[in-house]
């Protein structure tokens, strides 16, 4: 089992044990995962999504996710989920997935549909989502799907993420995987931006989620679908990106 922890130094020059492992599905961990992956992913969504969607955003849906993540994983569907922990606290989780089988049979005109089916805040949902590509993509057997990367709002801007990272890949690359694409809201520019300046993706497609299902205050069913961007990027390419940032940071430091 993948285990690696260093001793890292916190914004107020406390000194802390992070340790990244796989994901162990326990209830304890869901638990403290679900209010880690709620506070950091209402962060970002508080500022375009609306109040409706919002409500739709609670600690139990977050731990109802999770045990289904748990669940895949012991039916050995979800190979790649990674938790970072602070002091055996967990402060970060990433997911990794196969890409979508359907992305693999691109045709001339550079789409893709995915059958979509299941429940859907208490409705049964059927769709067929359609991704654009702008060109014509490279998917092999190496390539995987970036599907979350979340860090507890106290734990970012302090190089955890950039630790967790650099734990993570590594791990992939001996696994043989070389390249990931993520999708990511374009109506998100904190995220938007984290994709493209840190994980170096170059944008391929263009598609929509279908988030939510809500009921506005006068009756009223609402599909709330988001547009978003599929990017490609090389796990070598993040590698050398945190590296040139860190010694650019690095030499700053010394007042170079």
């Amino acid at each position: 089992m993948m285990q690696h922890s260093s001793v890292w130094f916190n914004s107020e020059g406390l000194k802390v044990m992070l340790k990244v492992q796989k994901f162990s599905g326990s209830y304890q961990e869901i638990v403290s995962l679900a209010d880690i992956y709620m506070r950091s992913y209402n962060n970002l969504s508080q500022n375009y999504k609306s109040e409706e969607e919002m409500a739709l955003y609670t600690k139990g849906s977050f731990i109802k996710k999770l045990k289904g993540w748990a669940e895949n994983q012991k039916a050995g569907k979800e190979p790649f989920i990674y938790v970072l922990y602070n002091n055996d606290k967990p402060c970060g989780i990433m997911r990794l997935n196969e890409i979508p089988a359907s992305y693999r049979d691109i045709n001339t005109k550079l789409e893709a549909t995915e059958y979509e089916h299941g429940v859907l805040d208490n409705w049964v949902m059927t769709r067929y989502r359609k991704v654009q590509f702008v060109k014509e993509p490279n998917f092999t057997d190496n390539t995987l799907i970036l599907n979350q990367i979340y860090m507890a709002p106290e734990a970012q801007k302090q190089g955890w993420g950039t630790y967790f990272m650099q734990q993570v890949i590594p791990e992939l690359q001996k696994q043989g995987f070389e390249q990931f694409i993520v999708e990511y809201n374009d109506n998100n520019s904190n995220g938007k931006k984290f994709h493209e300046d840190v994980l170096c993706v170059q944008k391929i497609a263009t598609t929509s989620d279908l988030d939510h299902i809500t009921t506005d205050r006068n009756g009223k069913n609402n599909l709330c679908l988001s547009p978003v961007s599929i990017g490609i990027s090389s796990f070598s390419k993040v590698l050398s990106n945190i590296a040139a940032k860190q010694q650019y940071f690095a030499a700053q430091g010394r007042g170079r």
